[in-house]
């Protein structure tokens, strides 16, 4: 009685589970339902009010956030220090390189799987996306639900 006493939420579920019979775990009764992990995800977004918004978004839907890059050399060297789970993937960025470069370099670099995000994409531009194979394409604005339902996939 005790244990039930601490915060230890392995103390309090091994007292619980002491009161039931021996073989409930072994017949898979009353096991803890376990939440899926959160995911590490870098956004990748150069307009900042967007960028506040996704991260939000995220965060509502119980991830972490690592960091938000404005840009694709700051992708890659944000990537390779925090090894998010996924990148969130602006295609169209500020400066010399875009989305896709940045994406294909943490993939082939880190192994790293990105979504990509746009609000409008030519159809060259989705075909050289496309090459990269991305885990999914997301049109803005973002969506709680659009957003749950691709990452549930990314776990």
């Amino acid at each position: 009685m005790i244990a039930l006493a601490t915060s230890s939420q392995t103390e309090l579920y091994l007292a619980a589970a002491a009161s039931r019979d021996n073989n409930s775990f072994e017949r898979g009764e009353d096991r803890p339902s376990e939440a899926p992990r959160p995911l590490r995800i870098l956004v990748v977004e150069d307009e900042f009010f967007i960028s506040l918004d996704i991260k939000e978004l995220l965060e509502t839907l119980g991830h972490v956030v690592v960091a938000i890059a404005i840009s694709a050399d700051e992708a890659v060297n944000i990537a390779s220090s925090e090894r998010p789970d996924v990148v969130l993937m602006d295609i169209r960025l500020a400066g010399p390189r875009d989305g896709i470069d940045a994406a294909q370099e943490i993939q082939s670099r880190l192994g790293i799987g990105s979504i990509f995000v746009t609000a409008n994409t030519d159809p060259e531009t989705r075909k050289r996306a496309q090459a990269i194979k991305p885990i999914a394409f997301l049109e803005k604005p973002l969506t709680e639900y659009r957003l749950r339902h691709i990452l549930a996939d990314c776990r």
